[in-house]
Formats: C-alpha cells, structure tokens, sequence
C-alpha cells in the first residue's frame, strides 16, 4: 500500500450547483401544500401527501409514467 497524502490546496475552481428552475406547477403544489397545512395541520397533511406520493409510485412502477411536456423543458430533447 502506497502513502497517499491529500493535496496541499484545493484544484481547480469551486463552482455554486446551478439553481433549480421553478416552474408554474412547483408554485401550485406549494399553495397545495399549503392549503393542505392550513385546513388539516401539518402532520395530516403530511399524511396526504405521502398518500399520494405512493399512488404516483405505483404508477410509475406499473409503467404509466407520463413524459415532462415539451413546454417546460430546459432542452427541447428534454435533457
């Protein structure tokens, strides 16, 4: 085994990860979300949305996931 030792100063330059685009539906499901909080508290709402959560995995488990629209792509291939 060989003697490795760390490099004395960081390579190279540190990069920010690139910020998550918002999109209109991440508004709609945080006033869901909220909505929910108000009207059924905080762990209610919890419980609803993992409700869901798990019908979403279902779905996509049984091969009935839906394609992201073309719209609201960053790439019109959708990378």
């Amino acid at each position: 085994m060989k003697n490795i030792k760390p490099w004395p100063k960081p390579t190279g330059r540190p990069v920010d990860l690139p910020k998550r685009i918002r999109r209109p539906a991440d508004y709609g499901l945080e006033l869901a979300i909220m909505n929910l909080e108000t009207q059924l508290g905080t762990i209610e709402a919890y419980n609803r949305l993992v409700e869901w959560a798990v019908h979403l995995r279902k779905r996509i488990d049984g091969g009935d996931a839906k394609a992201q629209n073309p719209l609201y792509a960053v790439s019109p291939t959708g990378e």
